[in-house]
């Protein structure tokens, strides 16, 4: 019912806003609010949009007209340096690049915003931190696909010293006492096939420089973001957790995925559990941006999927956890651990990053350019603890609400909210720029994250593929029958590449798309919304490799382009250019023992190098594993031929492309 009635709301915004819309913007400049920062004071709230690629800073009381800086670079991430005269912005791709811009004096008040400094910083830098250490002032960047954490001279730039992140490096955040980064890793490490596999959270001692690596759950993926207690004892790291050893035969009651904050223990060094978001008969889809309060009493996430902020209690929580032991399986929120907390709508598209400050959480609103703010306000005794989404009245209507809004408001009131006796949160938000016209590409970037039309609202289709990429874990799909899992599939080229699915079950892309929203969430699209997302896939377009050099192949590159496409090897024969792929099936030998198919569907080997593992069961970690082990069979296996020089060159030609 709840489903139904959020997806009439839906479909009704979407009428609205191709009828009231004041501008239009080409899709590629879509103001997207990335990131947000409150000063000290609450005086001034920054933020970063991608698309228009700007830093604007807004009065919260409107005393002030924005000011707007354009950036060089589409940015990700930002940070105040310490004392908060500035902040540090991660941007850029292939080659990215760190932007110090100077937002106050030394006297702390309010300047002109000026970029300051511009720091190389290797391929794409995405989380960031500042840092006042002994040595001096230090900045820390996250090059996500060369997976590296950076350390800079905030004064002069040089780069210092390169830890090994591991996978993809999403989010980083230091402890209070400025000795111990945490940083989370997006995606899985172990192979797709066997049967553990995580994502991991790595702790890097800034003083030894010593990296620990830290196992959550079996199936977490989908790290997008971590914060740390005030005290520095805990990190919460946001993500997923998959049960995909179950064949995905239906969704309700979390059977594919469930929703998860991981709890780790900094000084120990360890996992410590699992604490699950959803509700029963209500998943609360893809978490994306967590905030500790100041205070330690609440903790908020944003659910990227629902458009909602969930609060939890920080006391009820640690209870809760406190009586376990560390990595015993819990159960679910609803019948196992139950601390105290609260799921709250605000009608915004696509809730990511969060902030929370006392009792307020701000968060940004990823698809309306917007930042919405939930304050939390308590009389005790409260009543029971709110579980039950059929109670979720339907969500509010920023639009309307804008419509009714005087002209000179900043913050527009959304109706007040009272989920249980005893507590009551008023709503508000601020769009930082006129709504725009979308494209069917953009409202199909829109429905592809958006979990409502899912049933009970567990995943979206970024779920099992995060950017239009994978996973890295195998899924027992119905489609080709049961009990022979498959290693996820990019959908980069989806569309250019038919057929689709690992074993070529779908025609292409357009049919696998429309399969997996029946088949996978369990929902219906009406044709126009499946069309948008056909175009907002096909509108991904590939990211420079890392191993390219000023956007370049290197000179081992080029020599194993001459390989790649010699008869020595036969690759160009399945994978010739531009696809890199000849559009057919072929016996790779990759077959696990209960896989009744022989041969499979050619891949493209564009972005190979972020879609590891490799081969159909995801078996093979690396590149040089596969083709040294042999069980890829490159037209009669002659890469076993190769000497090891000319199998380097090979391999950092695909990894190039």
């Amino acid at each position: 019912m709840r489903c139904g009635i959020l997806l009439f709301f839906l479909l009704t915004a979407f009428a609205a806003i191709g009828r009231s819309s004041e501008q239009d913007i080409p899709p590629e400049k879509y103001p997207s609010v990335c990131d947000l920062l409150l000063d000290r004071e609450g005086v001034y709230l920054y933020t970063l949009e991608k698309g228009e690629a700007r830093l604007r800073r807004r009065s919260e009381t409107g005393s002030d007209p924005d000011e707007i800086l354009p950036l060089p670079a589409d940015p990700a991430r930002m940070t105040f340096t310490p004392g908060e005269t500035g902040i540090l912005i991660s941007a850029g791709i292939g080659p990215g690049t760190l932007f110090l811009v100077r937002v106050r004096d030394e006297s702390g008040n309010p300047v002109p915003l000026t970029i300051e400094k511009s720091i190389p910083a290797g391929h794409f830098p995405e989380s960031v931190t500042a840092l006042q250490r002994e040595e001096g002032l230090r900045f820390y960047a996250a090059d996500r696909f060369l997976g590296k954490v950076r350390e800079f001279d905030g004064t002069t730039g040089e780069e210092l010293r390169v830890f090994d992140a591991g996978r993809e490096p999403s989010a980083l955040k230091a402890t209070p006492d400025r000795k111990t980064l945490a940083v989370a890793n997006l995606l899985p490490e172990y192979r797709a096939d066997a049967s553990f596999t995580t994502s991991r959270v790595r702790l890097i001692d800034l003083e030894s420089g010593e990296v620990t690596p830290i196992d959550l759950s079996n199936g977490t993926a989908n790290l997008y973001d971590l914060d740390i207690s005030p005290d520095g004892r805990f990190a919460a790291v946001t993500g997923t957790n998959a049960n995909y050893h179950t064949v995905t035969s239906q969704v309700i009651d979390g059977w594919i995925v469930h929703n998860i904050v991981s709890i780790i223990d900094i000084p120990a060094k360890k996992f410590v559990d699992t604490v699950y978001l959803d509700n029963t008969y209500c998943g609360a889809p893809n978490p994306w941006g967590v905030s500790f309060g100041e205070d330690g009493k609440y903790i908020a996430v944003a659910l990227s999927g629902s458009g909602e902020v969930l609060f939890l209690s920080v006391e009820s929580l640690m209870a809760t956890l406190g009586g376990r032991r560390g990595g015993e399986a819990p159960a679910p929120a609803a019948k196992g651990i139950d601390p105290l907390r609260y799921r709250v709508q605000l009608g915004l598209r696509g809730t990511r990053r969060v902030l929370l400050r006392g009792n307020t959480a701000r968060v940004t609103a990823y698809f309306d350019n917007a930042v919405g703010k939930i304050t939390l306000n308590t009389s005790p005794p409260l009543g029971k603890p709110y579980f039950s989404p059929r109670d979720i009245p339907a969500p509010p209507d920023p639009d309307r609400a804008e419509k009714d809004a005087a002209p000179e408001s900043v913050w527009i009131p959304l109706p007040d909210f009272s989920p249980m006796p005893g507590v009551l949160f008023t709503r508000s938000f601020t769009r930082l720029a006129p709504k725009p016209a979308e494209s069917a590409a953009r409202r199909g970037e829109y429905l592809f994250s958006d979990a409502r039309y899912c049933e009970e609202e567990w995943q979206s289709c970024i779920t099992c593929h995060p950017d239009g990429r994978a996973d890295a874990l195998s899924w027992d799909l119905e489609n080709d029958g049961v009990g022979n899992p498959k290693n996820t599939k990019s959908l980069l080229l989806a569309h250019e590449t038919p057929p689709s699915m690992i074993t070529g079950v779908r025609a292409d892309a357009e049919t696998a798309v429309r399969a997996g929203v029946v088949h996978i969430l369990f929902g219906t699209l009406p044709e126009e919304d499946y069309c948008a997302i056909d175009e907002y896939l096909k509108s991904l377009r590939p990211l420079p490799s890392p191993y390219l050099e000023n956007g370049e192949l290197n000179e081992k590159a080029r020599r194993g382009k001459v390989l790649f496409e010699s008869s020595r090897t036969g690759c160009a024969g399945c994978h010739p250019e531009p696809l890199f792929t000849d559009l057919s099936m072929h016996a790779t030998g990759s077959q696990d023992y209960k896989e009744p198919r022989l041969r499979f569907d050619t891949p493209t080997l564009v972005e190979v190098w972020r879609t590891a593992p490799y081969l159909s069961t995801g078996h093979w970690l690396t590149l040089r594993e596969m083709l040294a082990g042999g069980n890829h069979p490159a037209r009669g296996g002659k890469t076993a031929d190769l000497s090891p020089q000319e199998l380097d060159d090979l391999i950092e030609y695909i990894l190039s492309l």
